[in-house]
């Protein structure tokens, strides 16, 4: 498919949205995350499985696992072993809590871990098209990326209560080696409003002194990048948390796009590597018109260092159930 100011990107088929070949890299992983929030219902979630196949003596399962509801939050982050039964034929396993599969055109996760249940079903809205540019800079975080609008449906039964789901959502499939270290201090915002608007936009400073800022939009199937972009994130004493932020695009097409993101939850910690990941759903609206959910993702690691912290203002940073 083409762009609105002519790039041409190819689109990418059912077999994408699968695991993938793995190379021979010791750090090559293929992972998906799902971002997703029902404003009506005021639940919401924020998932990603990462099978690192060379990882360890048989591979390892780096899961990323946050549900949101009136009742609390829910929080499982672990990193363990790969098992042949988490090698799903239509997607992936993680341990006996959580998986990802693609059946009949969706994404379905589902979620099973004592009194919690969830099945959460996302269908994309925009085109399946990898927008990240292949540069050096990139190349040891996102060989292969894809980062697609949608919605969700299904249901949530946590705490003795359940919750029909019809939300907004935001997919993503990346593959490749994947050297953690290689980033020092990232920006990532994904949201969407429907089919009619959603934006992915991500900053990156890397340990070689490379700065990247790139995004685009996505309107009814169209995609118009950004000639330039600025996100400002709002950041706690800490250094790390956030409280969601601002984007600011001015696109190809010379129109400007004022985009504020504020919470809709607290914050949650995934700490991987040498990596502090920050992410907070966010209710968006750009240009004090359209309205929908984000993902705020950050990180903040500018002098290299491993500490990994236990206390981080409001954000959860252990494992399990925190009531509201």
């Amino acid at each position: 498919m083409k762009t609105t100011d002519g790039r041409e990107l190819p689109e990418y088929g059912a077999a994408s949205h699968v695991r993938q070949t793995p190379g021979p890299q010791k750090n090559w992983q293929d992972s998906v995350v799902l971002i997703w929030w029902d404003l009506e219902r005021q639940v919401g979630g924020w998932h990603r499985i990462g099978h690192e196949v060379n990882a360890g003596e048989g591979g390892m399962i780096a899961l990323w696992n946050t549900v949101y509801s009136p009742d609390g939050i829910y929080k499982r982050t672990t990193y363990e072993p790969l098992r042949k039964s988490d090698l799903l034929a239509r997607g992936f396993g993680a341990g006996d809590t959580c998986r990802c599969e693609y059946v009949n055109g969706e994404h379905v996760w589902t979620i099973e871990d004592g009194d919690l249940r969830a099945r959460i079903v996302h269908r994309d809205t925009g085109p399946n098209v990898d927008c990240y540019p292949k540069s050096a800079t990139m190349a040891d975080f996102a060989t292969g990326h894809l980062d697609i609008p949608g919605r969700v449906t299904g249901v949530l039964a946590v705490a003795g209560r359940e919750y029909p789901i019809n939300g907004l959502s935001v997919r993503d499939h990346g593959w490749g080696p994947r050297d953690w270290g290689s980033v020092l201090t990232h920006r990532w915002v994904a949201g969407t409003a429907g089919a009619e608007f959603s934006f992915i936009a991500l900053s990156w400073y890397a340990p070689d002194e490379a700065m990247a800022s790139f995004g685009w939009v996505v309107r009814n199937g169209e995609i118009t990048y950004a000639e330039k972009l600025d996100i400002l994130t709002y950041v706690e004493v800490d250094g790390a948390s956030n409280r969601g932020g601002q984007v600011r695009f001015e696109l190809t097409t010379g129109e400007i796009l004022e985009i504020e993101c504020t919470p809709l939850t607290k914050p949650v910690a995934s700490v991987h590597q040498v990596m502090c990941c920050i992410d907070v759903l966010c209710r968006f609206t750009c240009n004090d018109s359209i309205v929908g959910i984000c993902d705020f993702e950050s990180s903040s690691n500018p002098q290299q260092g491993s500490r990994r912290p236990r206390r981080l203002g409001g954000t959860i940073v252990g494992n399990g159930f925190f009531p509201a």
